[in-house]
């Protein structure tokens, strides 16, 4: 005997490639003719990032780019001045096939060495390290109902269904964009000699889905650190600005108001140059890659148990995987770090910069909460009375337990932290407090666990034993007890027990004894 089944098709996202590749880059950076000669190394950093990716018959090809920049000083002045060169790399791995993959890179910097080998010379050698995740849909079926047999008979066969709400269709695309901005610096600023440093986060804003196309709104946070002036008169400025507002529009074939539009905006790469016969334009150029997600929802019920009151049953379960909609994640948590009064006290502060390093992301979904830890560097580029400069590091660990509004059973995230805005205080005893502001933004998938009926094998000559001469039986039952329950071990319906004895819930909520009616 068999039952007429309907069955749903439903997408649960999976990470089916995570791993590490690891790259060295070894670069020799020679000084144009027009900058002056090295007298001693400041600083020497090392941003990297992949620039662009391909997906092609299981293979995952990346552009990886290194971004060094040293500053240093000359014998002959205090003023700073900085180098950069960009390094390259092609790499390469495998990826299972997949539907619709997304592809999410972190990239981080192991460690980076400059040192001088001439006067016009630095050697650069370090390391990269880029995690890549790649996620992807697998379609699940699962039993949300039963149909009509051909004869009309399904053998008595009753269902349990529990309603959830799932993801029922989903699109996903990645798109890099281009923005530019020339800044005009007016005359409360000096104009630019040299750009010292200069780097840049995404700020993603609204998304909706308007007219069948996705539309993503948002804008990039420069930090810029610059010298004006030349010699003894030159000086260090900053500047925080708020530039490249841009408004996109994507493509995303099939989708409509019915589904939800989300966003996560990665920043690839920031330049700022200086133009203008007076310096006082900054040409500020980025990219970003904006990864849309555009998903409907809808509640679909499972059956989660069945019985037949004519038939012998036997179900097979297994536990099903239900994704909901994905969910922007953004959340602020402050770090702070502290260098002492005995550890080269600073006279002056030009310029703090932090960055986050080692950052650890692990969600802990039935609790409602993500845990970041990892640690906060804080380079401090002070100044002395002489009109000489250093730079102060600082590591600090930190660990944080953010709460957030998602309730799962688990949780894929994707997220990244980075640095808002610094600030210090230099105590009198000459002790440098740090505090750094530090936003967790990306995106995660909800996903909840719950055992479903992936089969159902009906036997009717091993058929429930009822006495034909009763209509019906008397059950004592306790307190908690599930009426379901009840009705399958006495072999008959869920509502014909309700209905016999006034019953309006579907758990007992006291102990009593109850008349079950006999269903053939």
């Amino acid at each position: 005997m068999e039952c007429k089944v309907c069955t749903e098709c439903l997408p649960v996202t999976e990470i089916i490639l995570d791993e590490v590749q690891e790259q060295d880059f070894t670069q020799s950076l020679v000084l144009p003719d027009y900058d002056p000669e090295i007298f001693r190394v400041i600083c020497c950093t090392a941003n990297a990032s992949v620039t662009d990716y391909k997906l092609s018959e299981g293979k995952l090809s990346y552009e990886l780019s290194v971004l060094i920049r040293v500053i240093y000083c000359s014998e002959d002045s205090p003023a700073l001045h900085c180098v950069s060169q960009n390094a390259v790399y092609s790499k390469t791995t495998d990826v299972p096939e997949g539907c619709d993959r997304a592809v999410y890179f972190h990239v981080k910097t192991d460690y980076q060495n400059c040192r001088a080998t001439g006067k016009r010379r630095l050697d650069v050698r370090g390391a990269v390290s880029i995690r890549t995740r790649v996620s992807a849909e697998r379609m699940q079926e699962v039993i949300c109902d039963i149909g009509n047999a051909d004869n009309g008979d399904n053998a008595g066969l009753q269902l349990q269904q529990k309603s959830v709400t799932a993801v029922s269709e989903m699109k996903r695309t990645s798109r890099n964009i281009t923005l530019s901005e020339d800044v005009d610096l007016g005359t409360s600023k000096p104009p630019v000699e040299d750009i010292l440093r200069c780097s840049a986060r995404a700020v993603q804003g609204e998304c909706s889905v308007i007219a069948g196309k996705l539309v993503l709104r948002g804008e990039i946070i420069a930090d810029i650190l610059y010298r004006s002036g030349s010699g003894e008169d030159s000086s260090m400025q900053s500047m925080h600005l708020s530039i490249c507002p841009y408004s996109q529009i994507i493509d995303l074939e099939g989708i409509d108001e019915t589904f939800a539009g989300t966003a996560d905006a990665q920043m690839i790469s920031f330049e700022a140059k200086p133009t203008g016969n007076d310096m006082r334009t900054l040409s500020c150029t980025a990219e970003v890659r904006l990864m849309c997600t555009a998903c409907k929802s809808r509640t679909v019920p499972i059956v989660t148990d069945a019985y037949s009151t004519r038939a012998g049953c036997v179900c097979e379960s297994e536990n099903l995987k239900i994704s909901s909609a994905p969910v922007s994640v953004s959340e602020t948590f402050t770090c702070s770090a502290a260098i002492g009064s005995g550890e080269n006290a600073p006279e002056q502060i030009h310029d703090l910069h932090c960055h986050m390093k080692n950052v650890s992301i692990t969600p802990l979904a039935q609790q409602g909460k993500i845990r970041v830890c990892g640690m906060l560097c804080a380079s401090v580029l002070t100044g002395n009375s002489d009109g000489s400069s250093a730079l102060l590091e600082r590591e600090e660990a930190f660990e944080e337990l953010l709460p957030i509004s998602i309730r799962a059973d688990e949780m894929l995230v994707f997220a990244a932290a980075e640095p808002l805005d610094s600030s210090y205080h230099l105590g009198a005893d000459g002790s440098l407090s740090i505090k750094c502001s530090v936003k967790l933004c990306g995106m995660a998938y909800p996903v909840t666990n719950t055992t479903g009926v992936t089969g159902i094998n009906l036997n009717p000559e091993n058929a429930p034993s009822c006495d034909s001469d009763c209509a019906l039986r008397l059950y004592y039952g306790t307190a908690g007890e599930h009426i379901w329950d009840i009705a399958k071990k006495c072999s008959t319906k869920v509502s014909a027990i309700m209905e016999e004895n006034g019953l309006t819930g579907d758990v007992l909520t006291k102990s009593e004894m109850l008349l079950i009616p006999i269903v053939y």
